[in-house]
């Protein structure tokens, strides 16, 4: 675990220290002037209206990028749990469906992680024998803070913490003529997305503030398998590969010509 935690943190350093952050989105502004009312003269978020000018000036039209914004993510997540819990459920992965909103750089999201095995041995449940021929979807389910740290050449690091919610429902009890229920558990997850983002093209059909983006996420969660059997271990590392979508609303405003 503190070889995980190490892991994470150095590259984080060492991501900051190669390309040092970009605090502010691009503004863009058109190349024609016009004249323009002082009413109409719109300056960014927080000061909306310029009352300096009382009659017609030269003005530029501009957008610049909303602090609101949305991301949504689709992954291939492998697990890796302790030798007690892979003996069960052994090691595997699944696919990983996320959105997220964001909020400057602050992002809160939401991942659902499913998977159905087949468990490698029987194993004894409130008095019922759970078979190898059980069939159980292992559901995960993350819900994280996490904060996006931009870099140049569009390399963003996005550290995050957060809550798991961990259920493995059996979907074919009828066939086996049994009832399991088990006991939900969780516990506190953390990890860190590293994502190289790739500026809007019109051949992908975006706009400006829309990005497409390719992520590694790796992270740990301190999830208590305890409470479903006493025989299983605790926790389990995680890295996830795939692609996302992440845009932000657009802000118009008009910009005085000296």
């Amino acid at each position: 675990m503190k070889r995980i935690l190490l892991i994470i943190s150095a590259t984080i350093i060492i991501n900051t220290m190669l390309f040092g952050q970009i605090c502010n989105p691009d503004t863009i502004c058109s190349t024609d002037t016009m004249s323009v009312e002082p009413n109409l003269l719109i300056k960014p978020y927080p000061q909306r209206l310029d009352t300096n000018y009382q009659i017609p000036c030269k003005a530029v039209f501009c957008r610049t990028r909303s602090m609101i914004g949305f991301r949504v993510e689709f992954a291939l997540s492998n697990y890796y749990y302790g030798e007690k819990t892979s003996s069960w459920i052994g090691q595997h992965g699944g696919p990983n469906f996320n959105f997220s909103f964001a909020v400057k750089k602050f992002n809160l999201g939401f991942r659902f992680k499913p998977w159905t095995i087949d468990p490698q041995k029987e194993m004894n449940f409130n008095g019922n024998v759970l078979p190898t021929t059980a069939i159980v979807n292992v559901i995960k389910l993350d819900y994280y803070l996490g904060y996006s740290l931009d870099f140049k050449r569009l390399i963003s690091v996005e550290p995050y913490v957060g809550y798991n919610r961990s259920s493995f429902p059996v979907i074919n009890q009828d066939e086996l003529n049994q009832e399991f229920v088990f006991n939900k558990t969780g516990g506190f997850v953390m990890g860190a997305t590293f994502n190289k983002y790739f500026s809007p093209y019109k051949h992908f059909m975006l706009k400006d503030y829309e990005y497409l983006s390719l992520f590694v996420t790796v992270g740990y969660g301190f999830v208590n398998f305890e409470k479903v059997h006493p025989d299983l271990d605790n926790g389990y590392f995680e890295w996830n590969f795939g692609f996302s979508y992440k845009g932000f609303a657009t802000n118009h405003f008009a910009k005085k010509v000296e």
